[in-house]
């Protein structure tokens, strides 16, 4: 009789511990779909959290290169209109680049999305208003229109006539009688 108890003691522990292995099968089982789950939740926070990272990386940079071309800006006024660069004759875009410590087509960029003209364009605008001031502060009773081409920047007469009726709509001396007359 204690054979059979042992017996069954044993095959009662045995059929215990299968059903415990079962148990735990079904369970970890059943819990494999929500283990996925968490993967994918936690990969997609990390995809986001990363996506988040980069927009922010982005902005950052853009805010950067913001400041950096309001820097810039300050730095072609300063040039442009204190220190009257366009002044001298044959200064081209590399020279002016140069003057500020970027590359020439950093410059261009900045002056086309800035004013939507080539330096040529702008440095020969500010020529020719220079030249308008100048005359109405009576620079031509002492001096000559080429002088005053000169002074303000044009390598040549012909030049400075050229740009001065293309901007305003009349050559320089016609400016200068028609000012003289209006004053008087």
């Amino acid at each position: 009789m204690e054979l059979f108890s042992t017996l069954t003691l044993f095959g009662l522990s045995i059929v215990i511990l299968a059903v415990v292995v079962k148990v735990i099968y079904v369970f970890a089982k059943s819990k494999t779909p929500e283990k996925s789950q968490l993967t994918f939740s936690v990969s997609s926070k990390l995809v986001e959290a990363e996506e988040a990272n980069s927009e922010v990386k982005s902005k950052a940079e853009d805010i950067l290169e913001y400041f950096d071309e309001l820097e810039l800006t300050k730095r072609i006024y300063k040039l442009l209109v204190l220190e009257k660069i366009y002044q001298q004759q044959g200064l081209t875009v590399g020279d002016f680049a140069k003057k500020l410590g970027v590359q020439a087509r950093i410059v261009t960029q900045i002056l086309d999305k800035l004013y939507g003209h080539t330096f040529k364009e702008l440095t020969n605008m500010y020529r020719v208003e220079y030249a308008k001031e100048r005359i109405e502060e009576g620079y031509l009773d002492l001096y000559t229109l080429d002088a005053l081409g000169k002074e303000a920047g044009f390598s040549s007469r012909t030049t400075f006539f050229n740009v001065f009726k293309k901007e305003i709509g009349i050559c320089p001396s016609e400016y200068w009688k028609n000012y003289l007359a209006e004053a008087a």
